[in-house]
């Protein structure tokens, strides 16, 4: 995949492999999806296995990342670009909204594979977090990216804490959990 964007071979390896053993009826949902790296990771996984609808939810606004780094609606067009270069559109459902709106609308516990990678603030990954966790299946697989950010660390370690997740292990910056329970 020659698509820029901030995540490893190692990392996309591995959301490959996520995606791949997700279960038929569930879908893979994706928060921050910048030019489309992760969202092709995990496209090529679902097509590889049970074919699963990758939502890949990212509003595209203009923003400057806590690292300093500037996204915005030229990573949209990017984005659809790479989708259509590599064929992938027709798995990928893009949802340009903010992941909470998202999360407003969304209905079904159908959620096998949630990956977290948008803001890294800590209000805007509890948010995210707290918004999508009671969508994602029992033994679904929740993957936070830059575990390292201030805001992604503390709300990792206030989960674990909270005993809402199982810890699965990390593939470099990419940390991996199991939904241990319905709680809603």
């Amino acid at each position: 995949m020659s698509i820029q964007e901030d995540i490893t071979r190692s990392e996309a390896r591995m959301l490959i492999e996520l995606a791949h053993s997700v279960k038929p009826s569930k879908v893979i949902v994706e928060i921050g999806t910048y030019r489309g790296r992760s969202t092709a990771a995990l496209a090529f996984g679902s097509l590889m296995g049970s074919k699963n609808r990758v939502y890949a939810i990212d509003p595209h606004v203009e923003f400057q990342g806590v690292f300093g780094k500037q996204y915005g609606l030229s990573d949209q067009a990017i984005l659809y670009a790479n989708l259509t270069r590599l064929k992938i559109g027709e798995i990928v459902a893009v949802i340009c909204l903010p992941s909470v709106n998202a999360a407003r609308a969304w209905s079904e516990e159908n959620i096998g594979l949630l990956l977290i990678d948008g803001d890294h603030r800590y209000e805007a990954v509890c948010d995210d977090f707290e918004n999508w966790y009671p969508f994602v299946a029992n033994s679904g697989i929740i993957a936070f990216h830059d575990n390292y950010a201030e805001g992604v660390k503390a709300v990792i370690e206030e989960i674990i804490a909270a005993k809402k997740v199982y810890y699965r292990g990390q593939v470099d910056m990419l940390s991996l959990f199991e939904k241990v329970s319905n709680d809603k």
